[in-house]
């Protein structure tokens, strides 16, 4: 009996806030909402800028909170999320986040809240990135279907690798930038620096030479 009544209490905490709690806001960039509190969870969904979210709480550390997205319930970082009253997270109440009965309560269906799954998770604390070795030990072929761990494990590598990639082309771009700037003002010194034509030209011509094989040096890193 003890034990059914802490289990109704969990689910109580982690899926039924009151509804006079709940708090209205919107995201302020594209973000992905996360079925647990941080980025190494399942992708759930996403919210795209000014879209509107319903939040229902927010952990203990104000980092991450439980939102109703357009198309779905998941996690998302508190950082993202705007509203009128200040810092979302002093605006809603604390919650903790009990795996079982959150994935149980608003992804019932989907095919990684299989008890294979779920094991894996059930005892990793939030902001941990679990190892990909820990989800499948091995990459070696087996016959039949693959298990959701190794599918799993393969969807998150890609996923890891895509969001380098991303960021490394952020940062290209952003290099790029400070190096077309630098050849500006490179060129405007020669234009100001009142010597011959030709040598001015030559300036010039160096400032660009400069740049573009900076540019062509880190497309081939």
């Amino acid at each position: 009996m003890r034990r059914g009544l802490s289990w109704s209490v969990a689910m109580l905490i982690a899926v039924a806030t009151p509804v006079a709690a709940q708090h209205t806001a919107h995201v302020n960039s594209l973000v992905r909402l996360r079925a647990g509190p941080g980025e190494e969870y399942r992708l759930a969904g996403e919210a795209n800028a000014g879209n509107p979210v319903t939040v229902y709480g927010c952990l203990e550390t104000g980092r991450w909170c439980d939102v109703r997205g357009p198309d779905t319930r998941g996690w998302m970082p508190a950082q993202a999320i705007v509203s009128g009253r200040g810092a979302v997270a002093k605006a809603v109440p604390k919650l903790t986040f009990a795996l079982d009965a959150y994935w149980g309560a608003h992804y019932q269906g989907r095919e990684w809240t299989a008890e294979s799954e779920r094991a894996l998770w059930r005892a990793h604390v939030p902001g941990d990135s679990p190892s990909l070795d820990m989800m499948a030990p091995s990459d070696a072929p087996q016959a039949g279907v693959p298990t959701i761990a190794k599918r799993l494990k393969a969807q998150t590598r890609s996923e890891n690798e895509r969001v380098q990639g991303e960021r490394a082309e952020i940062d290209r771009a952003a290099r790029n930038r400070y190096d077309a700037d630098r050849r500006d003002d490179k060129i405007q010194g020669c234009e100001r620096s009142g010597g011959q034509d030709s040598t001015v030209q030559g300036c010039i011509s160096n400032a660009r030479s400069d740049y573009d094989r900076s540019v062509r040096e880190r497309e081939t890193r």
